[in-house]
């Protein structure tokens, strides 16, 4: 049973009210039904490739696929908020994961040879420096 609705009982709104309260700029209805609905943006993340784009980062972006959601929702129309939901935050998430990746393999077309010739010439052993320039790399990448 959903939170919200487990809470709902004289004097307190319904999710159907949240909805329409939070769409009419209710931040308290809003917060309401983003924390009631924090599990279903876990549970989309948990369900798809994220490449490489960190975990919290999905998170955020799932969250914000929750958000337009909240704000679109229509309950008159019969359909579960679930149902709903569920593809928009997908959206959001898959479009973070493929600018991940965009930006990833950008900055793996823009290394510079003379970089990798100068951790070489650092080391007696190029192949010890080419682990190390690739570490270093991802590192920067992450910073």
């Amino acid at each position: 049973m959903n939170k919200v609705r487990a809470m709902s009982g004289p004097g307190l709104p319904t999710e159907a009210a949240l909805f329409h309260q939070a769409q009419a700029g209710c931040r308290d209805s809003l917060n309401r039904l983003m924390a009631t609905h924090e599990n279903l943006v876990h549970a989309v993340v948990r369900r798809q490739a994220l490449g490489c784009l960190p975990f919290s980062e999905a998170l955020q972006a799932g969250r914000m696929g929750l958000w337009r959601a909240i704000q679109g929702y229509d309950s008159e129309r019969g359909l579960a908020f679930s149902t709903y939901a569920w593809p928009a935050i997908m959206h959001q998430v898959w479009q973070a994961v493929k600018m991940a990746e965009r930006t990833y393999s950008r900055l793996q077309q823009h290394v510079p040879l003379d970089t990798v010739v100068s951790y070489a010439s650092d080391m007696a052993d190029p192949a010890g420096a080419w682990e190390v320039f690739v570490v270093r790399s991802a590192l920067w990448r992450l910073v």
